[in-house]
């Protein structure tokens, strides 16, 4: 009887452990093919229907500008990069913030300076691995999600 009950709770175990392991859908990218222009509303928020992205920006503008309206208005740039990493920055914008998805959040994992008086008319483009900045006449840079990799000539 005590081998009989041994058996089963082992085909048991055998039968219900691999139930347990985690599934892992490989490879994902996560790169938005073009970057988002999104204005920031009166309550910090911007909005992106496309990939239902929504996100209040109050934190973001009194870490660049330490002013939390200071974003009121300012069409901000947005992309993903394929290992799902968020960039965004702005006109004025002295970095490039780059963010990971958190439990309800975007939560900061490095800030990269880009500009030291500010960056007038910045966009965003894909060249994976990288992000590209462009503004205006200045080089492209090309970005990771740690940092500033080359300024293209």
């Amino acid at each position: 009887m005590l081998t009989r009950c041994l058996n089963f709770a082992l085909f048991t175990l055998i039968v219900l452990l691999p139930g347990c392991a985690s599934l892992s859908l490989e490879p994902a990218i996560f790169a938005w093919p073009v970057e988002s222009v999104l204005t920031v509303n009166s309550m910090n928020m911007i909005e992106e229907g496309r990939y239902a992205l929504a996100v209040n920006v109050g934190s973001l503008a009194i870490a660049e500008f330490s002013d939390s309206t200071a974003l009121w208005g300012i069409t901000l740039r947005v992309i993903r990069n394929g290992q799902g990493y968020y960039f965004i920055t702005g006109p004025r914008f002295k970095h490039v913030y780059v963010f990971r998805t958190g439990e309800g959040s975007l939560v900061g994992t490095s800030r990269i300076a880009v500009s030291t008086t500010g960056l007038t008319s910045p966009a965003f483009n894909q060249r994976a691995p990288y992000v590209e900045l462009v503004d205006g006449s200045a080089p492209p840079r090309l970005l990771t999600n740690s940092d500033l990799v080359e300024e293209k000539q």
